[in-house]
């Protein structure tokens, strides 16, 4: 991917692996990280979604932007689980991608993210 991403950075978010369609990328639930009833807050974990899934559309030279993205909530993750995202590359058409996003704590999946990127080819 191009450029600096100072946010994932702030998060403390880690690159693992890139290849074309597809990223994996980890964070550590921390104290910071958590919200008012004691696990991961959803923002933190939509992010590492989200940071997978611009990793795995903008592999290589490729410049893409998300138009859709949701995510669903399984189960909780709690200070000092390592979770896990990745990202893969389901569909692809001339112009728009689509991506499944799995984020794992160290036992379980704990969301699921599908995104919608485009790109001018």
């Amino acid at each position: 991917m191009r450029g600096k991403d100072n946010f994932r950075e702030l998060l403390g978010i880690k690159v693992i692996e890139v290849r074309d369609g597809y990223a994996k990328l980890s964070l550590e639930t921390t104290k910071n990280l958590l919200n008012a009833v004691g696990v991961a807050h959803g923002g933190a974990i939509f992010a590492l979604a989200d940071c997978a899934f611009a990793e795995a559309a903008n592999s290589g030279d490729k410049v893409a932007i998300a138009i859709q993205v949701d995510i669903k909530f399984v189960k909780p993750s709690v200070e000092g689980d390592v979770l896990t995202a990745e990202a893969v590359r389901v569909s692809q058409g001339k112009t728009l991608s689509l991506f499944q996003v799995t984020v794992s704590n160290q036992n379980n999946t704990i969301a699921f993210f599908s995104g919608l990127a485009y790109s001018k080819q």
